[in-house]
């Protein structure tokens, strides 16, 4: 789900068709699987995409204090011309307990009308136990840069409730970020 956008009103987002993804994590697999399912999707848009786990070293993030200068060197040799970056900026859980008792309107049914049937039903509910249940939110923060400048031209903020998998996140994520690129105006298809 979007939850913000903006973009630079006075650069026209429809020049650029060469898009550099770079997903911002350590986690290589991760890395991987996100670059080839974003990178698929902005060519199915019509774009040409680059990822920067086939252009950047292995060891780019330990590189002090120009890793930065390296990359957009590394970038701007791809003739690419904006850089796209995803970056997982937070994440929370929360857990809540869930009792076995469902709510029902009185007289709805005949068990209140006697002792023995109310004390028949709402023991077996009452005393069984609930559950716990963890719901892990995810904040992603996907950014768009001119690779000429290294300004940044637009930026969506999203959120994800209880993904099962990388796959079901990114399967939401693509169709959520392919809309908002229609929306505000970077691709036209």
């Amino acid at each position: 789900m979007i939850t913000g956008s903006w973009r630079d009103p006075a650069v026209d987002l429809k020049k650029y068709s060469r898009i550099f993804v770079a997903v911002m994590t350590d986690n290589v697999p991760a890395r991987q699987k996100v670059e080839d399912e974003i990178a698929s999707s902005l060519t199915s848009l019509g774009l040409t995409s680059v990822k920067s786990i086939d252009v950047f070293p292995p060891n780019l993030a330990s590189m002090e204090p120009k890793r930065s200068d390296l990359a957009m060197q590394k970038v701007a040799g791809t003739n690419s011309e904006a850089i796209l970056t995803i970056a997982l900026i937070d994440s929370k859980s929360e857990s809540r307990y869930i009792p076995n008792v469902s709510v029902y309107p009185v007289n709805t049914f005949g068990y209140y009308r006697t002792f023995g049937g109310y004390y028949d039903f709402w023991y077996g509910n009452l005393y069984n136990n609930g559950y716990y249940t963890t719901e892990k939110t995810y904040y992603i923060e996907t950014n768009l840069y001119d690779v000429r400048t290294g300004k940044l031209v637009w930026s969506t903020q999203s959120e994800s409730y209880n993904p099962g998998s990388l796959d079901s996140f990114l399967a939401g994520y693509k169709k959520a970020m392919a809309k908002q690129l229609k929306k505000d105006n970077l691709i036209s298809n």
